[in-house]
């Protein structure tokens, strides 16, 4: 009996119950250290700043270089390795702060990986987009506030493609493409062009190449006179007898191959073609800093050496691309710059 009326007691008093836990408040988005949503603004916004002003203090360090002397440069190389250890440290305590944004905040290693490639893709980034804005005249990174402005949205971009998620990777990745691409276009057009990098291995300038025409005869070979020994005129007819024109281009200050440079007639000439006597026909002009000067063999007519002089005119850009051989890349930046402009 004693048995049953306690465990009617017991039935008539159940054990209490332990109470359900309090309900967690849902983080706040400005709170880095519990919400995704606030890891990830305070991450892009910090790359943001960083990649804003860190290009803007290396640059202005780097104006230590134009003092001279070696404390001043020694000094300049310590500020630079100081400024960028500084941003370094601040990204990879950023990523550390912020581990749940990337698959790269995990361990120390991966860290390391992911401030060495922000911070490397960010300087990529910001040297294309400056190369694009200088080559279209355009001075948005070279003006201080919105150096940081756009500055800090391009290395933005290279942070966002290390984060989780799709919706944030791929307009990253497809703006970083684009900007690759232009980049790609601005390099490949940068540069002398081909002519003029011809122009330059054959020693030549523009101002001393001049096309002479004398009717009746062709150039054995064209090099407007520049050649170490001139060139040839032979009668277009395999069967004429007219003889053979000699064409010979030279300076008469400074650099002169040929004696004759320092001859007073040449000194005297004016913008006319002169006409000289001797045993050979010969005829000669002033054009620009040079002299041309057509010899003949006996019989051939000093009136069409001088008529030929008098016509004679620059040289188009065809001709002067079909009178000089390609030039050989000076190093690998060059080498690649004449690849893209023969495949793209």
């Amino acid at each position: 009996m004693a048995a049953a009326r306690h465990r009617a007691e017991i039935s008539d008093h159940p054990a209490p119950t332990t109470p359900d836990p309090v309900p967690v408040e849902r983080p706040r988005w400005t709170d880095p250290a519990a919400s995704r949503p606030g890891q990830l603004a305070w991450q892009l916004v910090t790359v943001w700043l960083l990649g804003g002003f860190g290009p803007l203090a290396l640059e202005g360090v780097t104006h230590g270089f134009e003092l001279g002397g070696r404390a001043f440069t020694a000094a300049t190389v310590v500020m630079l390795a100081v400024v960028s250890l500084s941003l370094m440290t601040a990204l990879y305590v950023l990523v550390r702060a912020t581990p749940v944004i990337t698959p790269l905040g995990t361990t120390p290693r991966r860290r390391l990986l992911w401030t060495a490639l922000v911070a490397a893709g960010g300087a990529v980034a910001w040297l294309t987009g400056r190369a694009i804005a200088t080559a279209h005249e355009l001075t948005v990174l070279h003006n201080g506030r919105l150096t940081v402005l756009l500055g800090g949205v391009l290395t933005v971009l290279v942070a966002a493609v290390l984060t989780h998620g799709w919706w944030l990777r791929i307009p990253a990745v497809a703006v970083l493409l684009v900007l690759a691409g232009t980049g790609l276009v601005v390099f490949r057009d940068s540069g002398p062009s081909e002519l003029d990098r011809r122009l330059a291995h054959a020693g030549w300038t523009r101002d001393q190449t001049f096309v002479v025409n004398i009717p009746g005869y062709k150039p054995v070979h064209q090099t407007f006179g520049l050649a170490e020994n001139g060139d040839d005129y032979i009668p277009t007819d395999p069967a004429a007898t007219g003889g053979r024109i000699h064409l010979l281009s030279f300076e008469v200050t400074g650099g002169c191959r040929a004696p004759r440079c320092a001859h007073p007639d040449y000194l005297l000439l004016g913008d006319k073609p002169s006409v000289f006597a001797g045993d050979e026909s010969r005829a000669a002009v002033h054009r620009s800093h040079s002299v041309l000067e057509l010899t003949g063999t006996p019989g051939v007519d000093p009136e069409l050496l001088r008529q030929a002089l008098e016509n004679a005119r620059p040289a188009r850009d065809d001709e002067l691309l079909n009178a000089t051989a390609p030039a050989p890349a000076r190093d690998p930046v060059e080498a690649l710059r004449l690849w893209l402009r023969d495949h793209t």
